[in-house]
């Protein structure tokens, strides 16, 4: 019984307080039409690639997202794929966009760090 919990506290130390590192949500409903419509009219995606995206939100600051693409396309998102993300930053004039790339080095100008692990933007 010593020997479980020899190894269980230091696991449950190790679960309680790395999660916080990667504690980025997926947007909702209203969040993801929002970004996925300024991400169109700022031509950074057609109408057809946004609509493949998988959109992040930053629980560290939600007024910052990452949109990216999902692991698996299905035959509709194959036919408009690219590789990369798109982060985006949310004023009181609405979604803005920050950079994209499929290699983004950090820091990335004006995004705080502890924004950019959570949402794993940068290298």
């Amino acid at each position: 019984m010593k020997r479980l919990a020899a190894v269980a506290v230091p696991l449950v130390a190790l679960i309680v307080f790395a999660a916080p590192s990667l504690a980025h949500r997926r947007a909702t409903q209203a969040e993801r039409r929002a970004i996925i419509a300024a991400v169109v009219r700022q031509g950074q995606l057609s109408k057809a690639q946004a609509a493949c995206q998988i959109v992040t939100i930053s629980t560290v600051n939600t007024h910052w997202a990452k949109l990216s693409w999902p692991a698996k396309l299905t035959k509709a998102c194959l036919h408009v794929a690219a590789n990369g993300i798109i982060i985006e930053h949310r004023t009181t004039g609405g979604w803005r966009f920050v950079t994209v790339g499929s290699s983004i080095a950090c820091p990335i100008t004006g995004m705080p760090a502890k924004v950019a692990r959570d949402l794993s933007a940068c290298h």
